[in-house]
């Protein structure tokens, strides 16, 4: 069967797959370089000669305008999700032996990718510890499963947030968020009122509460000032209006 032909059958027998896309990294440097070495050339003879012919110059503006592209394109693949194991192997295994001619591709799981998923849920450090703790019937999607099915089998953490997963953090992170309340203001009011223990009790849930917010949840340097603020101004006023 002739390339052209086993090309069309193979585009159209995977046409509701998920399409992969190679980085070609080695050939997005070559590409680079060779730009890079034939612009240093033109600025060499402009130099040397204190002049930019009229053929140097169309070829200077082409040259600036694919190297500004390159730059570009290869930005743009490195912002792609990888896709590793299973996964980019059998796409690479797939390719291989529909077009036993091109020879081997890159065994480098790194140099696979795909689109961003809209779909898929955030996460943060807290998701990562469930999908790392929890069993695997848990914290797989059925997509995921699908498409990484021997580290499904073989225990692997996955890459994607199950809506499990994505509930029991919203729920911890409630009751975390009441406790966080409660408890120093049980601390402070129970046996006895006494500043002393009030403004030691304060202090400490305040850096409890830093630490948590800082290392379990993915906010930014704003949203933890706000909150840890928000929160110690809570219980200043529950110490003022109980001392």
């Amino acid at each position: 069967m002739k390339f052209e032909q086993r090309l069309f059958q193979y585009t159209f027998s995977t046409g509701a797959e998920e399409p992969h896309f190679i980085m070609f990294r080695g050939l997005q440097r070559l590409n680079i370089i060779r730009l890079q070495i034939e612009l240093a050339q033109i600025k060499r003879i402009a130099s040397e000669t204190k002049q930019l012919p009229r053929d140097k110059s169309e070829e200077l503006t082409k040259l600036l305008h694919d190297y500004t592209n390159v730059i570009r394109d290869y930005e743009h693949l490195n912002k792609l999700i990888p896709v590793t194991g299973s996964q980019a192997r059998n796409q690479r295994l797939d390719i291989e032996q529909a077009f036993a001619e091109v020879g081997n591709l890159s065994e480098d799981p790194g140099t696979y990718r795909r689109l961003p998923d809209t779909s898929m849920l955030a996460s943060d450090p807290l998701r990562d510890i469930l999908r790392a703790v929890l069993p695997k019937s848990l914290t797989y999607t059925k997509r995921e499963i699908q498409r990484r099915t021997p580290e499904f089998l073989e225990g692997q953490p996955p890459t994607e947030v199950s809506a499990f997963v994505d509930k029991l953090a919203r729920f911890i992170v409630a009751i975390i968020g009441g406790a966080a309340l409660v408890v120093p203001m049980l601390i402070m009011r129970l046996p006895e009122v006494t500043l002393t223990k009030s403004l030691v009790t304060v202090s400490v849930a305040v850096l409890l509460f830093a630490l948590v917010l800082s290392s379990l949840l993915r906010a930014n340097n704003m949203e933890t000032m706000v909150s840890t603020a928000t929160y110690a101004a809570v219980l200043v006023v529950f110490v003022g209006t109980t001392s």
